[in-house]
């Protein structure tokens, strides 16, 4: 399965990068949503991975316009919580707008698996 993970923080990206491809999945790793936009025009994954916390295009405006583009995608939030929101709210204002699956951060291996289609 080929899933794009997209954080801005490089050790969480790396290290949900290794769950996946130790698992044998194709990951795509990009440190921003507009990066992701981007590169989704260009080429087909199976899931996406995204935090919904970042600086250049929040997780929520993310997963809007993934729906809206691309609206059987399966997508994945996930959240360590902010300066000011709690990483509950985050996920559950993700699912609100269409994300498949939440996980909280830090992440474990087999959440992240079982977070995934036909996992």
């Amino acid at each position: 399965m080929k899933v794009m993970v997209i954080d801005d923080d490089n050790l969480v990206l790396e290290t949900v990068g290794d769950y996946l491809r130790d698992a044998g999945h194709e990951a795509v790793l990009l440190h921003s949503a507009g990066e992701a936009l981007r590169t989704m025009s260009e080429s087909r994954v199976d899931a996406v991975v995204t935090d919904v916390l970042m600086p250049d295009m929040d997780g929520i405006e993310f997963i809007r316009r993934l729906r809206r583009d691309w609206p059987k995608l399966w997508v994945v939030a996930m959240s360590g919580g902010g300066q000011h929101l709690s990483a509950a709210f985050n996920l559950q204002f993700s699912q609100a707008f269409g994300a498949n699956r939440l996980l909280a951060k830090p992440l474990l291996p087999d959440d992240l698996l079982a977070a995934l289609p036909d996992a």
